[in-house]
């Protein structure tokens, strides 16, 4: 399942354009978007990335507002021993609102659905995208509130689901060159449509060039984006690129699979998603080198090095066509999946996350770190608990009690675990009736 936009997607877009406070929070960095040479000192160019969030807030909650209550471990209790479990969310505070007891059963990590560290009060951890001790001691030093925040090198990204993301059987690769991005300048869809250009006057061969969009480009700064676009070809988008502005989410693993590389033309966003589904249907990615490079660090873009995919040298469209091309006549080398695999994925996301969290090592019976799947313990609560396996869980065998989303009548879910745990609750649940529509 895709980690949808918690609004509604237009009124997403157009808050992103005009910064629009009831969608997102704080200055977006457009000066980042397409200089990958910023003249500040580091802690300045932190400072910036940390000032926007997509976060969700109380006074930005409405009637049609989504928040993603996503629940990577449920709370466990077996043989007279209890766990809690452990959610993610870009509204925690929100949740913790609404429902001040929802700690006392699970531990709590929110996401900022970019590559800024969280500005939730409340919760327990931050998914902060990357591993880098500079920046982790430069926030800790500068927030001495938030200092005791335990802070997660993941993103909702890194919990693509590797199984239903895989190779298409007997899929050709009739796809030079594939690009899923909406149309937002962050992309840099400009950029990578000179690049096919380019590719095409230095090699005398047109590439077959795929944009999936998610969108059928009909608000303004989406057309801007195609009037760029159009511009860089020659006035004639589909003389070199194929749009398609939306995929079902079960077509996408053929998609990829059909590909022989998937481009990501940005500088600076969160943690993508498209780079991970890529790599787990055994395609190659191509991504600038500098690539959100402020906050990761030496934090990769991807694992695996050149076995995965290529890292173009210069934030130029020549560059970019350079390392298609390269990638294209060298593209039976790679072996994205196989290192996907082993860094990547749902188990190692959650092995990752428990063993970050001081209070699993203390509280969680049989524990034993980057083992999850093989506690006796945890498979037998959750049969008892939830009749189904980790395995099953983690796998989205049952989705309705892994990721839902808060909206309007459905604390359907709150009530389940609170009931099944013996939560009573402090305080009325919120009446989303009352709130503005």
């Amino acid at each position: 399942m895709l980690f949808e936009i918690c609004y509604n997607e237009s009124y997403f877009k157009l808050a992103c354009k005009t910064g629009v406070k009831k969608a997102v929070k704080g200055n977006y960095p457009y000066e980042y978007f397409a200089n990958p040479n910023i003249n500040k000192p580091i802690e300045e160019i932190w400072k910036d990335i940390d000032a926007f969030s997509m976060e969700v807030f109380s006074e930005e909650v409405k009637q049609s507002t989504l928040i993603d209550f996503f629940i990577v471990l449920p709370p466990l209790q077996y043989e007279g021993k209890v766990s809690k479990g452990i959610f993610l969310s870009q509204g925690t505070d929100y949740i913790y609102e609404s429902y001040p007891d929802i700690g006392k059963i699970f531990v709590s990590s929110a996401f900022s659905m970019w590559t800024s560290y969280p500005w939730s009060k409340h919760a327990d951890s931050y998914c902060v995208c990357y591993d880098n001790p500079e920046r982790e001691a430069w926030f800790r030093k500068n927030n001495p509130d938030r200092a005791d925040k335990i802070l997660l090198p993941l993103q909702d990204a890194d919990f693509t689901n590797e199984y239903f993301m895989a190779p298409a059987w007997n899929t050709p690769k009739d796809i030079d060159v594939l690009c899923i991005a909406r149309l937002s300048e962050l992309k840099n869809l400009e950029t990578f449509a000179r690049a096919v250009k380019f590719y095409h006057q230095r090699y005398g061969k047109k590439l077959n060039a795929v944009l999936v969009t998610g969108s059928d480009g009909s608000l303004d700064f989406e057309q801007e984006e195609l009037r760029k676009m159009r511009e860089a070809l020659d006035g004639n988008i589909a003389n070199y690129i194929e749009i398609k502005d939306h995929v079902d989410y079960g077509d996408m693993p053929k998609l990829y699979s059909s590909a022989k590389l998937v481009v990501l033309p940005s500088l600076l966003e969160g943690k993508n998603r498209v780079l991970q589904e890529a790599m787990a249907c055994n395609t190659a990615v191509i991504a600038f080198k500098d690539l959100n490079k402020y906050s990761r660090g030496n934090s990769p873009i991807f694992y695996g090095g050149t076995e995965s995919g290529l890292l173009v040298p210069e934030f130029t469209p020549e560059a970019l066509a350079d390392t298609i091309h390269w990638g294209i006549i060298n593209n039976a080398s790679f072996k994205p999946r196989r290192n996907y695999l082993k860094y990547c994925g749902r188990l190692n996301f959650v092995n990752k996350l428990v063993d970050s969290i001081p209070y699993f090592k203390e509280n969680l019976p049989e524990y034993t770190p980057g083992a999850l799947e093989k506690n006796a313990w945890v498979d037998l609560a959750m049969q008892d608990n939830y009749q189904l396996s980790f395995i099953d869980f983690l796998y989205g065998k049952n989705n309705t009690i892994q990721h839902v989303r808060i909206c309007q009548d459905n604390s359907f879910i709150i009530n389940f675990f609170y009931s099944r745990f013996g939560v009573q609750p402090s305080k009325p649940y919120p009446d989303f009736k009352q709130l503005e529509p």
